[in-house]
């Protein structure tokens, strides 16, 4: 039985970085191409866009596994106490990830891995930071957490995590980048 993606693996590399590929370094490369190929792993990319008047944003998700990205983006309308806070639209962008990943992954998946750049992340998942002062911000968490911990009740097979893309892992990646072009471009066909 052939796979997807084999015949891409004998080919040749795709270049994500056009003229700029010397300068990414050979493990970023490394990373980037594993989850390019991954068989076994889904990995979603979030992001946030904010427009200049910031009452409306919009979220991204990029899904990458066996050769392929796919990119879906939309826009969201915060509530009033969430207007100029970022987080609420990367919160909504992880729970889209979560909410829509069974679409985008194969049968040979293992594991789903859900990056974001909220730093405080996991102290997000485990309510050591809460959003006491904002009500829409302290029920998406609660969403969120609910959303999280449901998907893994109902998908036992699966491994989930939801990570922090770490500093080093930011720079020269197409799949963060996807994620981003994606809000700011669902913000810009608004106008």
């Amino acid at each position: 039985m052939k796979m997807k993606g084999t015949i891409k693996i004998a080919g040749k590399m795709p270049n994500f970085w056009g003229k700029y590929m010397k300068k990414v370094p050979e493990n970023v490369k490394q990373i980037i191409y594993n989850q390019y190929y991954s068989i076994d792993t889904l990995y979603i990319y979030c992001d946030c866009s904010m427009s200049i008047e910031k009452s409306k944003m919009s979220i991204a998700t990029s899904y990458i596994q066996n050769g392929f990205v796919t990119v879906k983006s939309q826009v969201i309308y915060p509530p009033s106490d969430c207007l100029e806070k970022n987080v609420y639209g990367e919160l909504q962008a992880i729970i889209s990830g979560l909410s829509n990943f069974e679409k985008y992954m194969n049968n040979e998946s293992k594991k789903i891995v859900i990056y974001s750049d909220v730093n405080d992340i996991i102290k997000i998942l485990n309510k050591q930071v809460t959003f006491k002062k904002v009500t829409s911000l302290m029920k998406l968490q609660n969403n969120l957490i609910q959303l999280f911990q449901n998907k893994r009740i109902e998908n036992p097979n699966l491994s989930f995590s939801i990570e922090y893309l770490s500093r080093d892992l930011k720079p020269f990646n197409p799949f963060l980048k996807s994620a981003h072009n994606g809000a700011r471009k669902a913000l810009q066909n608004l106008v």
